[in-house]
């Protein structure tokens, strides 16, 4: 989809993308191919032209930076479509530390392949090492919450492209928090798991800090499906938002090139 867009180019938003299409131009090639049938100005023009030749050889190298910098944070769903190879979904449990202190307890990383926990007091230290192999990072509310508290609380800066899911649903449509969107698309967790909210998240951790390791094992199982989940509502809404965008511009109707 990334190809389809032309909202990374400085000027040309939504309004002017939709004209774009109405004259039948709905990717970069189609562009390059008839800028004459584009009727933008000749300098926003020369400057899209310019954009996206840049653009094709970001694409080239694998270049997401380049992107992410430049797309409006609501379109940052596209960059999903050809970077999958270095997307990884992420999700943390917070708790007690003791103290009266409170902190990250569990995080989980899945790359949608392996699933990955990082525990404190066990392998957290190791997160970062992880983290730095991915580019791309998705999660729900995560600019709000998860990523600033890794950096407050472990000192790991994030500069990875994001895909925030709450945002994104929301723009479809979908409100709420994650398991009730996990709901309304019929995406069911496990029995031991079930009903489990972050406020019991909070409890088992504190469980097992008195000794329960069964309590950690179910905590763990918690975040796992949390993370997981990410995939499969990240797939859903990619498509959903993928076809409405197709079918946007399919309405349109090219408008005839009048004049020399």
């Amino acid at each position: 989809m990334l190809c389809q867009t032309f909202q990374h180019i400085p000027g040309l938003g939504e309004r002017r993308e939709r004209a774009l299409w109405r004259r039948g131009i709905s990717s970069w090639d189609d562009l390059l191919a008839a800028p004459q049938r584009s009727g933008l100005p000749a300098t926003l023009l020369r400057d899209a032209q310019a954009i996206i030749e840049l653009s094709k050889e970001a694409l080239r190298q694998g270049n997401i930076y380049f992107f992410a910098q430049l797309l409006p944070v609501r379109e940052h769903w596209r960059l999903y479509g050809d970077f999958q190879d270095v997307t990884a979904y992420l999700d943390i449990e917070t708790g007690p530390l003791g103290h009266g202190r409170q902190g990250i307890t569990v995080i989980g990383l899945f790359d949608g392949q392996e699933f990955r926990s990082f525990v404190r007091g066990h392998n957290l230290h190791t997160f970062e090492d992880y983290l730095r192999r991915y580019d791309l990072l998705v999660t729900f509310n995560g600019k709000s919450f998860d990523l600033p508290v890794i950096e407050r609380d472990l000192g790991i800066p994030i500069y990875q492209a994001q895909i925030d899911l709450r945002m994104f649903l929301h723009q479809l449509g979908y409100h709420g928090g994650l398991k009730r969107i996990e709901r309304q698309w019929g995406i069911l967790r496990e029995d031991q798991i079930a009903g489990l909210t972050g406020f019991d998240a909070v409890l088992l951790w504190a469980r097992y800090r008195h000794g329960d390791s069964a309590a950690l094992e179910r905590l763990i199982a918690y975040n796992r499906a949390d993370v997981v989940n990410l995939e499969v509502l990240l797939k859903r809404g990619y498509e959903l938002a993928r076809d409405q965008i197709r079918a946007a511009a399919e309405k349109t109707v090219p408008t005839p090139i009048r004049g020399g």
